[in-house]
């Protein structure tokens, strides 16, 4: 992080980071918070799901067992 912030302070508002903190301050570090509604949303949209995983790899040991793969 260190150099991206450099590269950025540089590229974008043409000063150097010391140059950039002298001026605007340092930034401020916020700590997110996880409330129960927040984790529920990542629980519920995440893309794959337990049951898909066991649904394709049910399918996968069924395909090898067969001797459809090709490998």
């Amino acid at each position: 992080m260190e150099a991206l912030t450099n590269v950025h302070c540089t590229v974008r508002h043409r000063m150097t980071k010391n140059e950039f903190l002298a001026r605007h301050g340092s930034p401020k570090y916020v700590t997110p918070r996880m409330d129960s509604e927040v984790q529920r949303w990542i629980r519920d949209a995440q893309v794959i799901r337990r049951l898909d995983f066991d649904m394709a790899q049910a399918a996968a040991r069924t395909l090898f067992r067969r001797g459809t793969t090709h490998a």
